[in-house]
């Protein structure tokens, strides 16, 4: 499953720029009717359980109100502090943001800002972590290349802090004013300074892809990718190749609380629930965690006191269908955000770098 390649047509990209272009004047208030498949019509509207905020089935690079702005593989997403959503919009190398109704502006469009993911709020500033260099240089072959960036929203500039440093796609605030981060490809949680740019390794042994608790470079990922911390300061990664959860405390100390290793699918009591390549990761003020479980095509729910984990999104069929929260489907569900009060939960709905109509930003409404 490629994030790095960029398999869809130009033309078609452009086709759906030009022809959708012209809903820009219709209503933004999610009450005009039709088929979301690429032909033209009004949008889904936005009264059902799981609705569409943003976003259609082609892909393209158009801002505007919800009927007719347009995404290209959008892989993750960030409730911000202005009530703005600010979307990873991969394949078109942008931030941007997403208001409550489901206006699009761009925040970032900048020559070598490419291939977003990893975003994080301290305080008003956004950090981005991107899969290429300050130049936009990176490949399959050059996993050294990705980029942290602090990102001033309303100034709209992006200035890279720490550079060249691995693939960074996990990022997450701490309440110390540093940023744990997940390094997905070389298997390693560490912690960066904002400041200084500097990284400090906390647990996991570069390029050791395996699986095992312990203390500090004992431990091992496979394919960490998301991040958050709980109230008592430990953190919680998806360990995605390893269909864990896992538990890291700022001593580096690895423990797992969910999954048993291999792929399936269980809710209920966290000893024995099961995952399929848990991705993304996001915490409400009261504890709960999200969870975007995505070879399972569903969102799931770990409990504030990490006794239970439950489905409340998606019927683990890969495709496109808002309305009741049990009936949904969801296709690339790689990263999703928490508003802090739990009503709702936003989730970047791409292609995971196919090439596929799927180019939309969801919410959940709990």
């Amino acid at each position: 499953m490629s994030r790095t390649n960029l398999v869809l047509s130009l033309s078609l990209a452009a086709l759906a720029g030009g022809g959708l272009a012209g809903c820009a004047a219709q209503s933004m208030t999610g009450d005009d009717t039709g088929g979301d498949d690429g032909s033209g019509g009004g949008r889904p509207g936005m009264d059902t359980a799981v609705a569409t905020l943003a976003g259609w089935s082609d892909a393209g690079f158009l801002d505007g109100d919800r009927q007719s702005n347009l995404f290209n593989n959008p892989t993750n997403v960030i409730y911000g502090p202005d009530d703005k959503l600010y979307v990873a919009d991969f394949d078109n190398g942008k931030i941007r943001a997403v208001d409550m109704k489901g206006n699009s502006t761009t925040v970032i469009a900048k020559t070598g800002f490419a291939r977003p993911f990893g975003l994080a709020f301290i305080g008003n500033t956004l950090y981005v972590g991107t899969d290429r260099d300050s130049q936009g240089n990176g490949g399959l072959n050059d996993l050294m290349s990705g980029t942290i960036w602090k990102v001033d929203v309303s100034a709209k500039t992006a200035t890279p802090i720490a550079e060249r440093i691995g693939r960074p796609r996990a990022l997450a605030a701490l309440s110390d004013g540093r940023l744990a981060v997940g390094d997905y490809e070389h298997h390693v949680i560490q912690i960066l300074d904002p400041s200084s740019g500097v990284l400090t390794p906390l647990a996991g042994t570069w390029d050791a892809k395996g699986f095992a608790d312990g203390v500090g470079g004992s431990a091992q990922f496979a394919t960490p990718y998301a991040i958050v911390q709980r109230s008592d300061g430990k953190l919680v990664v998806t360990d995605y190749d390893n269909n864990r959860i896992r538990l890291v405390g700022l001593d580096g100390t690895v423990s797992t609380v969910a999954g048993s290793g291999g792929a399936g699918f269980a809710d209920g009591a966290m000893s024995g629930a099961q995952l399929h390549n848990p991705q993304g990761l996001s915490k409400a003020s009261n504890g709960d965690l999200y969870i975007t479980d995505i070879n399972n095509y569903r969102v799931r729910k770990i409990s504030a006191d990490f006794s239970s984990i439950q489905t409340i999104a998606g019927d683990g069929t890969p495709g496109y269908k808002d309305g009741d929260k049990t009936a949904s489907e969801f296709y690339g569900l790689e990263g999703l955000s928490v508003k802090p009060d739990g009503s709702m939960v936003f989730v970047a709905d791409g292609t995971r770098g196919e090439n596929q109509p799927y180019n939309r930003i969801r919410v959940i409404k709990n």
